[in-house]
């Protein structure tokens, strides 16, 4: 065989091998890219069932977990307000799909520990006469977590600590700075820390 020809041939399958390489390390920024916007599209889709914790994963938990929070904090879906008194302060019963400690404690474990449910059960409840109440109360803040810009402080594979940084409606003062607790169960990421603590 000619020389010049095995050198040709050398020369040409070596400039395809490279073409072939850069072209790879080309799509894998893609791909990467896509499977970060699939896990967020997921979270939001299904934010109890976050198992990949990122930034952007987080968001959609976090506001799934305020919901929670907003929806017992307010006792549920209170078709009819039903009140009592107790050592002088008004109390309402939840409605009756949170009426029961379990079924309050159920629900929350949706986007909590079963650690930080059942504190927040026991703090800010009141059991009577076998159904769950709280003070005739509404709190809150103006916080839009929706808006929220979170960065990773620590993770392993069991625990993570995320800040966020959440705006203020028209950003009317600073952003205020949380701190998020997490930890994984069952598979699934759940916040580590009382709902009243965090919103």
């Amino acid at each position: 065989m000619d020389m010049n020809r095995v050198k040709w041939w050398i020369g040409a399958l070596t400039a395809v091998v490279g073409l072939t390489a850069a072209g790879s390390g080309a799509l894998a920024a893609p791909a990467a890219a896509t499977q970060k916007a699939a896990a967020t599209a997921a979270a939001k889709a299904n934010p109890a069932m976050v198992n990949n914790l990122t930034s952007s994963t987080l968001i959609p938990l976090v506001l799934y977990a305020r919901e929670i929070y907003f929806y017992t904090n307010r006792g549920g879906s209170l078709a009819q307000l039903e009140t009592f008194t107790h050592n002088g302060q008004e109390f309402r019963y939840l409605s009756r799909d949170l009426g029961t400690r379990q079924q309050l404690l159920h629900y929350v474990k949706k986007a909590y520990t079963h650690n930080a449910a059942a504190f927040y059960v026991q703090t800010q409840f009141l059991e009577n006469q076998g159904r769950m109440a709280q003070v005739n109360a509404d709190i809150g803040n103006l916080l839009e977590f929706h808006k929220a810009q979170a960065t990773m402080l620590s993770k392993d594979t069991t625990k993570a600590v995320f800040e966020l940084k959440v705006p203020y409606p028209n950003n009317t003062q600073n952003p205020e700075t949380l701190i998020v607790k997490l930890k994984k169960v069952s598979g699934y990421w759940r916040i580590d820390m009382s709902p009243d603590t965090l919103f």
